[in-house]
């Protein structure tokens, strides 16, 4: 069984090791922010992306991903986002869990 401690250091871990986001958009790629990495209260890991203006017009965001220091794949969503031409912008979150089962 692992302790308290080792948990949170497996979160912690995971939380530090995440260096950027991309999302995607029909067949590309585009950098997005990372604007908050936390641990919760309740032991979650929260990394918060903002998707901004750097695709033009009305798209449809259909994968976002986080890339380690490494440049490794950490994880990847499917999504079908709509944002409008207008001054929109997207915030996005993934919220993992680790626990011991």
């Amino acid at each position: 069984m692992l302790t308290v401690l080792a948990l949170d250091g497996l979160r912690n871990h995971l939380k530090n090791k995440i260096a950027r986001a991309q999302y995607r958009v029909g067949g590309s790629y585009y950098p997005a922010e990372i604007t908050e990495k936390t641990l919760l209260a309740d032991g979650r890991i929260s990394i918060t992306i903002i998707i901004d203006h750097a695709v033009t017009g009305n798209i449809t965001v259909t994968e976002i991903q986080l890339y380690d220091y490494n440049n490794q794949l950490i994880a990847s969503k499917a999504e079908s986002i709509n944002r409008a031409d207008a001054q929109e912008g997207i915030l996005y979150r993934f919220r993992f869990t680790i626990t011991e089962a």
